[in-house]
């Protein structure tokens, strides 16, 4: 009995299925066997079985697809021979072309699968994290990456594919653009750059990629990773590595300008990323012996003259006082002082102290304070003078008569901290008066000193009996600067010319009176 084309290749089909859904219970049954069960998770027998599935499936396509191309090539013989019509002919193409699309998918869904067991073979693992001390005193981080992929996984996932080598494994477990970001707990970015890419890690390698650490007192990070779509964070704590055993020493207020008279404060920040315990000398280089200064603690007051560092003690913070005398050269204010703080150990103090003998009474040239062992940052001072003009009047009220001239002494001082230069006494007179100061003008008035001016002031003979108010102004120079004293309002009353011939009259008739009044009082006491 004959059976049509299309029956004969849906009864293979069928039977393929059969064998097909045999030989993955007989693949389940022996994964479940005793020899694999220790040797393998929930999830790799799963991934397993899914890949050995796949496999079938492929297997299964491609004997559908070796079948209706059978069928079809009978086929066409049997219409060319005139047997069978053109409808039977283009039932068994379909047939056939969809068998090969059939199995054009099984492959690439065999592909996928191993794809996706092969993603979750492959692993990168953070290997070393460390923040150390650049050649500039930055804080850098250095990020040791390995790709840990798991070739037996790997190995896994390509069941059924004999004919590949550990060789090209290996090469599957590449891992591609991995983009690696460091971040704070916040996931901010505290790594400088942003981002760094690295196109390739091969199997079983490793890869350094460093940082500068933007946060600089971060003490743990979070590293982003990201490959194969996906994201991790590794949270790490970091190593302290230290290129030389040395604290590093910086200050955010480098300069600073201070007054005569005044404390100023620098503030110090050391850290040292070794782990022995050690001490440290602090040393003060260029800074003019009329300056006086002290380390401090912070937080106690206390005067330092020595730092300690331990394996819990990486970072202090100190202040550096300096006292800015009230009196001081000219050639010291108004300028930058530079100068350095030197931190050293303490056998290296030997050849600090030589050079500063060597340059006693000098500055200590740079080149050379660099050959000296030690960490070193270096602050600028700048003093500041401050001219202030004054003027001191006894007496701010006077009377005089009409016509006469009226004589005025009073001071002008410096009492500033800076010498003033040019300094010209001046008087608002009403209209029609005259003055003369002397001196007119004085060439330099030193800090404390004071200078006598004598004004000279002359009414006019035909202005009106009153009250009248002098306006007292000074200016002096200190560089390019204008300095003023307040000005001191100066009141003079003027009163009439006193009749000197009424008033002897006036006197003698008096006098004429009393007499009288005298001897008439006598003669009545007689009687």
């Amino acid at each position: 009995m004959k059976y049509p084309h299309h029956f004969r290749a849906s009864l293979t089909s069928l039977l393929l299925q059969i064998l097909m859904c045999s030989a993955v219970l007989l693949s389940a049954d022996s994964a479940m066997s005793k020899e694999q069960a220790p040797s393998l998770t929930k999830e790799e027998l799963l991934s397993k079985l899914k890949t050995r599935q796949a496999q079938l499936a492929l297997d299964q396509a491609r004997t559908e697809m070796e079948s209706a191309k059978t069928d079809h090539e009978q086929t066409t013989r049997l219409f060319d021979e005139k047997v069978v019509a053109i409808d039977e002919l283009n039932k068994t193409r379909q047939a056939h072309e969809r068998a090969v699309l059939k199995y054009e998918q099984a492959k690439i869904d065999l592909e996928r699968t191993r794809l996706e067991f092969l993603k979750g073979a492959t692993l990168m693992t953070v290997v070393d994290a460390k923040k150390y001390r650049g050649k500039e005193g930055e804080v850098m981080v250095s990020i040791t990456l390995r790709n840990d992929s798991d070739l037996a996984k790997a190995r896994i996932a390509m069941e059924g594919d004999e004919s590949i080598s550990d060789d090209e494994l290996q090469a599957l477990l590449k891992i591609d653009n991995v983009i690696v970001s460091l971040r704070d707990r916040s996931y901010s970015i505290i790594g400088d750059p942003y981002q760094r890419i690295l196109p390739k890690l091969e199997y079983a390698t490793e890869a350094t990629l460093e940082y500068k650490l933007l946060k600089r007192d971060a003490e743990d990070v979070a590293i982003s990773v990201e490959y194969l779509e996906t994201r991790k964070d590794y949270n790490v704590f970091l190593k302290k590595e230290a290129l030389h055993d040395l604290p590093t020493i910086r200050s955010t207020q480098y300069a600073q300008q201070g007054q005569l008279g005044t404390k100023i404060r620098y503030d110090l920040e050391l850290e040292r990323l070794a782990k022995t315990e050690q001490s440290f000398s602090l040393i003060v280089l260029n800074l003019p012996t009329a300056f006086s200064f002290s380390f401090r603690d912070p937080k106690s007051g206390a005067q330092i003259t020595q730092i300690k560092f331990t394996s819990d003690i990486s970072k202090q913070n100190l202040d550096f006082e300096v006292s800015i005398p009230e009196k001081l050269q000219d050639s010291l204010v108004d300028v930058n002082i530079s100068f350095y703080i030197l931190i050293t150990r303490q056998a290296a103090m030997k050849d600090v102290f030589d050079l500063t003998r060597k340059h006693e009474g000098e500055d200590i040239p740079v080149e050379e304070i660099a050959t000296l062992t030690g960490e070193k940052v270096n602050l600028i001072l700048i003093p500041k003078g401050t001219p202030q003009l004054e003027m001191k009047v006894a007496n701010l009220y006077k009377e005089a008569q009409l016509g006469e001239s009226v004589e005025l002494k009073y001071y002008i001082v410096n009492s500033g901290t800076l010498a003033l230069s040019g300094v010209t006494p001046e008087i608002d007179l009403p209209i029609d008066w005259r003055s003369e100061l002397e001196p007119r003008d004085i060439a330099l008035i030193e800090p404390g000193e004071e200078k006598l001016v004598t004004a000279s002031i002359t009414p006019p003979e035909d202005m009106a009996v009153g009250e009248y108010t002098l306006v007292l102004k000074c200016t002096g120079h200190s560089g390019v600067d204008v300095q003023s004293a307040d000005e001191k309002d100066f009141k003079l009353r003027i009163a009439p010319k006193t009749n000197v011939t009424g008033t002897l009259l006036l006197v003698a008739v008096l006098i004429g009176l009393v007499l009288a009044i005298a001897i008439a009082s006598v003669k009545i006491s007689r009687r």
